[in-house]
């Protein structure tokens, strides 16, 4: 663990802090066709890769790097969400308007759930009650009761939604309008619908919200930019330039980092959030998903040719 301060009474964190400096290869993990994202699981000791063309899952071990399983689905999977205790992973199928729930135990397929049209992204409840799936051909989030596995609720949107995020409550949630310029605001409690739209920026792609759960940060596709949202005010901080294509992004656990797969640079950008720049990339072929460890020292980056998932030390000073 790292310490901040000096003397016995220095506070201990279950994270790495310091200035990030760079990234430093540490292994490749092959997988065999389009890997589209990867995931860390709840717990942070496994990884789990949607391989989108191989219509495939895989599970790999995060310290040994071991494949520990490899799951036969029905059609081409693109983003998955995890139960809080991660023996649940809920994978949605580009071509058939459904999600597959995972058992990510035993490897096998233990239900589905119908959605709208060309489900892409997946987010889960902090509780697990609630499981929603971005439906980009509909203009729709699709809203699952995951005890009951069953569809409750479309809520609809004003054009293409992508990427997701809930408060650490719970309460809200957040959409990004892919074919528009906002996030949609979701009251979760009042009954799944639009509370408001935030300006965000064009053609948002992905939204992660910080550790403090203050800020929201949004990956805009075509501009190539990363936008800083205040989430009570619902107003833009910051425009932060960054790679062409800006699309998934992790933040570190200590808030000070944001990763962004620049998809068309072929690279990965740091950006530091406190100065509000990208302060370097580092090159890696189509970058496409990437997501940091629980500690904030390794990056894992999905890359669609060739098929591969990069592991990256996080360097600090």
């Amino acid at each position: 663990m790292e310490r901040e301060g000096e003397g016995a009474n220095a506070e201990v964190l279950p994270y790495a802090t310091g200035e990030v400096a760079g990234l430093r290869p540490l292994t490749v993990l092959r997988v065999e066709a389009g890997p589209k994202s990867v995931e860390l699981m709840p717990g942070g000791d496994r990884i789990f890769v949607n391989d989108l063309y191989a219509h495939k899952n895989f599970v790999f071990d995060a310290q040994s790097y071991a494949k520990l399983l490899s799951v036969v689905l029905p059609d081409e999977p693109v983003e998955a969400a995890f139960s809080p205790d991660g023996r649940w992973a809920w994978v949605s199928l580009y071509n058939s308007a459904r999600v597959v729930i995972v058992d990510t135990d035993s490897g096998t397929l233990a239900g589905e759930v119908g959605t709208g049209s060309i489900p892409k992204e997946v987010a889960v409840s902090p509780d697990g009650a609630w499981v929603y799936v971005a439906n980009w051909d509909s203009n729709t989030v699709t809203v699952i009761d995951a005890s009951a596995r069953k569809r409750v609720k479309d809520i609809p949107v004003y054009a293409t939604p992508r990427g997701m995020c809930f408060t650490p409550q719970g309460d809200r949630a957040y959409v990004c309008i892919m074919g528009g310029d906002t996030l949609a605001e979701v009251d979760v409690s009042g009954g799944h619908t639009v509370a408001r739209q935030i300006p965000c920026g064009q053609n948002p792609r992905h939204v992660v919200l910080s550790p403090d759960g203050r800020t929201l940060y949004v990956s805009n596709n075509l501009p190539g930019t990363v936008t800083v949202v205040n989430r009570e005010a619902g107003t833009i901080s910051a425009t932060i330039k960054v790679g062409r294509a800006a699309r998934t992004m992790d933040i570190t656990p200590d808030g000070r980092y944001l990763f962004v797969c620049n998809y068309e640079d072929g690279t990965v950008g740091c950006v530091d959030l406190e100065a509000r720049r990208e302060i370097f990339t580092y090159p890696t072929p189509k970058p496409i998903g990437l997501c940091v460890d629980a500690r904030g020292e390794r990056l894992f980056v999905s890359n669609y040719s060739p098929p591969q998932i990069t592991v990256l030390e996080i360097v600090r000073e």
